[in-house]
């Protein structure tokens, strides 16, 4: 029974975790720090299959439509079973994704500040794609592009009238917001199509979220240690 009650009680911690920073508001067991509407919830680094063992029962790898989809796209199941592993969707396609799941990562304290007040365009410094809030389309396709790191977001993003450049046409939108007039994102198509990023022109665009976090708190609770499946 002791077992059974400690791991009840990791599994609550866990499912509802709220990262250092987040604080309740009042007395009541049920306030919490107001945050943009847009944000789904925060999970702990080890939920999302950070230490997923494929061999496990329910934690194998998901089996791909032939068109190159994970079956279930719905924004929790990206974030739990593709975080870390793969790309969930097919490269972007104007025919075809009107909404498209992007993977950001940044500091946790802009994450936190993300949670409460949404995205905002990147406007300062050298900016391949223009001005705009950037993507990838995996979080392994963040690693070399963040200037920032401690937590990942999983998006989905509203794509709009896109604008696809390759290399030899990114100078058109460097640095720039002149593509704004005309288009409401830029997607890059990299010679390696695992590299893919996009730059939406509004916050707005961005529908929904999901942050992972990984700080203090997961590990003064043990999770970093006691969990080792998804399931």
């Amino acid at each position: 029974m002791l077992i059974i009650g400690l791991d009840y009680f990791q599994y609550r911690i866990w499912w509802h975790y709220r990262p250092d920073g987040v604080d309740r508001k009042g007395f009541c067991c049920c306030a919490r720090e107001e945050s943009d509407s847009r944000h789904e919830r925060f999970l702990p680094s080890p939920l999302a299959a950070k230490y997923r063992d494929p061999h496990e029962i329910g934690n194998q790898p998901c089996a791909y439509s032939a068109n190159g989809n994970c079956p279930n796209l719905s924004l929790q199941h990206i974030a739990i079973f593709h975080a870390y592993d793969s790309m969930p969707q097919h490269r972007y396609d104007n025919g075809i994704h009107t909404m498209y799941f992007g993977f950001h990562q940044t500091s946790s304290v802009a994450a936190l500040s993300i949670a409460r007040e949404g995205f905002r365009s990147s406007t300062a410094g050298l900016l391949m794609l223009g001005h705009g809030v950037y993507f990838a389309r995996s979080f392994a396709g963040t690693d070399p592009k963040a200037r920032h790191k401690g937590a990942l977001i999983c998006a989905e993003v509203r794509m709009g009238n896109v604008l696809p450049v390759v290399y030899d046409t990114l100078h058109t939108v460097s640095n720039s917001d002149a593509w704004h007039q005309t288009h409401d994102t830029v997607y890059y198509y990299h010679r390696n199509e695992q590299c893919d990023e996009f730059c939406v022109k509004d916050p707005k665009q961005v529908l929904k979220w999901i942050i992972i976090m990984d700080d203090d708190k997961i590990r003064r609770y043990g999770l970093d240690k006691a969990f080792e499946n998804t399931l």
